[in-house]
């Protein structure tokens, strides 16, 4: 993972302040980094009432009402407010007085702080590394002219690592706020889990974000300076930001935006990586990464430019990702042959509980049954770990009581984001009494032959405590055992709890765990542990951290350590530490202070309960509040390559346009609309390059539609550009206009037959172009708005259009990769997967008709008739398969020599007649009835297996036609009781 997180980081799309801090701490020798970073900025609409409601912590409410009531002076807030560059020397300052090296940033262009060798090859290997630096990040997809208030190409990150991991990496880092004149203790300050992966780099890591009142840090920063456009920001007295670099951010802005070659660029690209391809066959790991660096920021240009698509990322990801691996390797080789001249970092010892700490517990155990607490601190737990944690630690709980024979009474769990709690009321003091049996030796090896016991027998009655005389005698198969009754000893709970828990703490699972110092596998880092029974300590150790009975109240409180003298009085010291440690309290506290918000300002609370559930283990202790925001910012719309062999998204876009129109014609769309869908297929997708949608992709064609209306563009073609989108996912709207079906059946054509001509085909486990999706909605149009396509025809015509060769095979292999699916969209209306099979083996090609005949089907399979037909056509059926019969042997009525046989050829000619392509499978089913009688008589009556050739062939003639009639309908073979 290390050796890739550099160039994930470069290729985040985040909305940075001109100062952004970033914080990774290497927790081990094993060499994993964690990023404290601030998450792209996610912009909600709130509706008209343009009052907001967040969650806060209960601890800093009361600053926050007098700090609200003295800022009323805007020029002597800012006066108090660090300018941009005393914000760094402070921060230097700080970090200095903590042991990091103060560095400088590196000297190409980088995408993040995180990329500078001193994080990407430093935080690799054994030696120990503390360093904090300033960063000038070039993010080109970031360029806006310097027109808008929070976005530049050139943003400044502050970047610390601590390795080995301190220990106390949270305290140090808020410190570090209160090195800025940041008052902690009057703002909410809160990790909140930002968990990220990369299956493009193949990395993933843990780490948080950090909040400030409901806001991502360096957003807070920017806010603290009054200002409402980063250029106003005082970069020192007397000089602003704007004025210092403004005309940077619009020179650059044109250049990444506009003038960038993307020729030049990707030449500069590929000469890069072959200089540093060279580089590394010379072992220089150094100068091989700074050219590394070069080509991320040749991608990231060439991104700007729109340039670069899903598919094309991760070609050039993948080169990347080769050449960072190389270089870690190379790296960690170099400084081994150097002999690590930074020294090692030492392996962590876990601790060992002492004898004596257990001894004198148990000098103190109470007679009576009492309360059992265990509380396991943490750093900031995930949201839905704390809930699967939680539900976990009570089983495995139980678990143990119950092996261990600990009488108890209720279990109950809590969970807060920075504690995992179970109490079990009335733990006994010890294990019941039991007696087991336990087998021995053998009888012959147990007694010589007069009887007597052998040594054997004498060191398993040691063994056991046991007499000679309690032995007995149990045949187990074919041998004999001898047996005693052991009493097995009853042990203090405290005793087996002290031995025990660690290992239930152990076998806590998570989604996504890392080792920390200790080696210990967890979601975040255990900082302390509580063990009470009653009011004794529970002696143990787990990730080198002793159990007590301390805890912690909210991590910005004057007092954060707490006593908790006994186990009975857990939950009130926690409570009056502000802390509400159940779920379903912090939800109540949630909801009735929202909704009593909301009605303060004639709002109310549109309650998500994923969104609820995930806040209420985000916060220890919730306190709502009411906040604004600028209506401004509701002024908004209401609402590139793609596969290298494939070509540009401007290539597919002329790919859909021309299929429109023969399309539109096998679909059935009126000729006047002709012109409308072929305009509309000349701008498809164009709004993919904009940066609206480069940063929010779930506004492809919704933002389409909104520029082709302000370019003038008629309803209906503005309405296409965002149908073709649709629909997106399983059970999303369809597109209305016929226009906007064309579309976006062609387009879905076009990604299915050349992505599978690509070697694109989903796996059983992988779907990276989301095939299985398109295909489902392509055939959920198809259905829906009664278009009864040729399924066919129309994956030719998409192959006819591709830039690279569709054979025979592939169309076929993707006209089954469609029926999968069509098959799963009518099993999941409710039709058995018989009849579905059945009408798919003929119709598949047809989907709207398929489907038509697959819910006639299902309701006539429940009615009499047409279990009749059924049986009438499979007695020939049988009769037939596995015969060689020419169907283009014609019957012989002359070699008719009994009644049955004329009056089945009868009725098979007039079933026959009325027979035509697309026949309704009830019109088919009533006609087939005419069979029924004529074949039971014919079978009753006829022998079709006779000696003389001519006859028996006519009559298997005449059978083969009659099985033949379904063919086109359905595959009545398929069906039960054929």
């Amino acid at each position: 993972m290390a050796a890739t997180l550099p160039l994930l980081v470069s290729a985040l799309k985040t909305h940075y302040s001109p100062l952004t801090l970033l914080f990774s701490v290497t927790r081990s020798p094993r060499n994993l980094s964690f990023l404290f970073k601030p998450p792209p900025l996610r912009r909600r609409r709130f509706g008209r009432n343009l009052s907001a409601a967040a969650i806060s912590t209960s601890a800093v409410q009361q600053q926050q009402r007098s700090s609200s009531t003295e800022a009323t002076n805007s020029e002597s807030q800012n006066a108090s407010v660090p300018t941009f560059q005393q914000a760094i020397q402070r921060l230097q300052e700080y970090w200095a007085s903590v042991g990091c090296a103060i560095m400088q940033c590196s000297n190409t262009e980088v995408g993040a702080g995180t990329m500078n060798p001193l994080t990407y090859l430093r935080v690799l290997g054994p030696e120990p590394w503390n360093v904090a630096y300033v960063e000038p990040s070039i993010r080109p997809d970031d360029s806006r002219y310097g027109e808008n208030p929070n976005r530049l190409q050139r943003h400044t990150q502050f970047q610390v690592i601590l390795k080995p991991d301190p220990g106390n990496s949270q305290d140090l880092f808020i410190r570090s706020l209160s090195a800025l004149g940041i008052d902690v203790n009057a703002h909410d300050i809160r990790f909140v889990e930002d968990n990220w992966e990369s299956p493009v780099l193949g990395a993933w890591g843990l780490g948080w974000e950090i909040w400030m009142d409901g806001m991502e840090i360096t957003q807070f920063t920017y806010f603290q300076q009054g200002v409402d456009h980063f250029k106003k920001i005082r970069y020192a007295d007397g000089i602003t930001y704007g004025e210092l670099f403004l005309e940077n951010e619009k020179e650059m802005s044109a250049y990444y935006l506009e003038h960038a070659s993307v020729d030049h660029v990707q030449k500069h690209f590929d000469f890069s990586e072959e200089e540093a391809r060279s580089l590394l066959s010379l072992d220089l790991p150094i100068p091989a990464y700074d050219q590394l660096l070069k080509t991320s920021h040749a991608f990231n240009i060439l991104d700007s430019r729109g340039f670069v698509g899903v598919t094309e990322r991760a070609r050039y990801f993948g080169r990347m990702r080769s050449l960072a691996r190389q270089c870690a390797q190379l790296w960690l080789k170099t400084r081994e042959s150097l002999e690590h001249p930074l020294g090692v970092v030492s392996e962590s010892v876990n601790l060992v509980c002492p004898k004596e700490l257990l001894e004198t517990a148990i000098e103190k155990v109470h007679d009576d049954p009492r309360l059992f607490v265990l509380e396991i601190g943490t750093e900031e737990m995930p949201p839905q770990d704390v809930v699967n944690a939680s539900q976990q630690l009570k089983d495995l709980v139980l678990q143990l009581l119950n092996k261990q024979r600990l009488n108890h009474g209720e279990v109950q769990v809590f969970g807060t984001p920075r504690r995992l709690v179970v109490c079990v009321e009335s733990l006994c003091k010890k294990q019941t009494a039991n007696e087991v049996e336990v087998r021995g030796p053998p009888v012959s090896k147990a007694f010589d032959q007069q009887g007597n016991p052998t040594k054997a027998a004498e060191g398993f009655c040691r063994r056991y405590d046991v007499p000679l005389d309690s032995l007995f005698k149990k045949g187990d198969g074919k041998t004999e055992y001898v047996y005693a009754q052991v009493k097995e000893p009853a042990r203090l709970a405290l005793e087996v709890l002290s031995e025990d828990v660690p290992g239930i703490v152990g076998k806590i699972s998570f989604p996504k765990s890392m080792r920390w110092n200790s080696q210990v596998m967890f979601s975040r880092p255990i900082r302390w542990i509580m063990a009470l029974h009653g009011n004794v300590v529970v002696p143990f150790t787990f990730s080198g951290i002793l159990s007590g009975n301390l805890s912690y109240g909210l991590r910005n409180t004057p007092s954060a350590t707490v006593l908790v003298e006994s186990a009975e009085s857990y939950v009130d010291v926690i409570r009056n530490a502000g802390i509400s440690i159940e779920i379903e309290d912090r939800k109540k506290t949630i909801l009735e202070r929202s909704n009593a918000l909301a009605k303060s300002v004639n709002g109310n609370i549109v309650v998500r309960e994923s969104l609820l559930n995930e806040v209420i283990n985000l916060v220890e202790a919730p306190v709502p509040i009411l906040g604004k925001f600028k209506e401004s910012f509701l002024e908004l719309p209401e609402d590139l390559l793609t596969m290298e062999k494939l070509g540009t998204m401007l290539d597919k876009m002329i790919r859909v346009e021309n299929m429109v129109t023969k399309l539109s014609l096998d679909l059935g769309i009126n000729e006047n609309m002709l012109q409308i869908v072929q305009d509309a297929a000349s701008l498809a997708m164009s709004d993919l390059s904009t940066a609206v949608v480069t940063e929010f992709t779930s506004l492809s064609g919704i933002m389409a539609r909104h520029y082709a209306l302000r370019d003038g563009f008629s309803e209906q073609i503005a309405d296409a550009l965002l149908e073709i989108t649709l629909p997106r996912f399983s059970g999303d709207v369809l597109p209305k206009t016929d226009a906007g079906t064309v579309l976006s059946v062609a387009d879905r054509l076009d990604s299915l037959v050349g992505l599978f001509a690509a070697g694109c085909q989903p796996s059983s486990t992988n779907d990276p172009f989301g095939l299985r999706r398109i295909s489902y909605g392509l055939v959920q149009i198809m259905i829906e708005k009664d278009k009864n396509l040729d399924l066919a025809r129309a994956l030719v015509l998409a192959a006819d259009v591709q830039p690279i060769k569709v054979d025979a095979d592939m169309i076929k292999d993707v006209h089954q990769f469609v029926t999968r699916r069509l098959e799963q969209f009518l099993v999941d209306k409710g039709i058995s997967p018989e009849v579905v099979r059945s009408v798919l083996a003929e119709r598949a090609n047809l989907p709207c008709l398929a489907a038509k005949t697959a819910n006639k089907m299902e309701a006539l399979s429940r009615g009499e008739l047409f279990p009749k037909v059924v049986e009438a056509y499979s007695r020939p059926t049988r009769i037939v398969r596995g015969k060689v019969v020419d169907p283009a042997v014609e019957v012989d009525e002359s070699a008719f020599e009994t009644v049955e046989e004329r009056a089945l050829w009868n009725a098979f000619l007039s079933v026959n007649n009325k027979i035509h392509p697309g026949i309704d499978v009830d019109d088919f089913v009533e006609i087939s009835a005419l069979l029924v009688q004529p074949l039971e008589d014919f079978f009753n009556n006829v022998f079709v297996m006779v000696e003389e050739e001519r006859i028996r062939k006519n009559r298997l003639a005449l059978l083969k036609k009659i099985a033949d009639l379904p063919r086109g309908i359905a595959d009545l073979s398929i069906l039960p009781g054929f």
